[in-house]
């Protein structure tokens, strides 16, 4: 069985984020589309919620020496958003479940409040649009 290793950020936002990233280039964008594909009730892949670089930061030209360095945001940024995820998930560094255990954790659980008040990316979320507070 295929094993997922993925940052909480891309665990729980990636599917929901209405951005085609085509300036991260192709690499990118595969990666991305596969984990977008990835948390589904049916598939049976086993993610593993992992603690700094992961599989879509791998292929990110945004990566530096194994550290995200976004302009908008770098690694203590992105630590600091994956914590408040795993805090509202309910969930630790290292947790591996299916992605169809995946799937119905993150349905009961959506919208976290720190995706409705704080989280950066809100704007480009379809969950925040669905919920009414953007």
């Amino acid at each position: 069985m295929e094993t997922a290793r993925l940052r909480p950020h891309h665990l729980l936002c990636e599917r929901f984020l209405k951005l085609d990233f085509a300036e991260r280039g192709v690499e990118f964008r595969n990666v991305d589309q596969k984990i977008r594909n990835l948390v589904r009730p049916d598939d049976p892949t086993v993610i593993e919620v992992a603690e700094g670089v992961d599989e879509l930061c791998r292929v990110c030209p945004h990566r530096r020496a194994d550290r995200c360095e976004h302009p908008r945001g770098g690694e203590e940024a992105v630590r600091k958003w994956d914590g408040k995820i795993l805090r509202g998930l309910g969930i630790a560094y290292g947790e591996a479940r299916t992605s169809g255990q995946w799937h119905m954790l993150i349905k009961d659980k959506l919208p976290l409040d720190f995706c409705l008040a704080r989280c950066p990316g809100k704007s480009n979320c379809r969950v925040i649009e669905a919920s009414g507070d953007t």
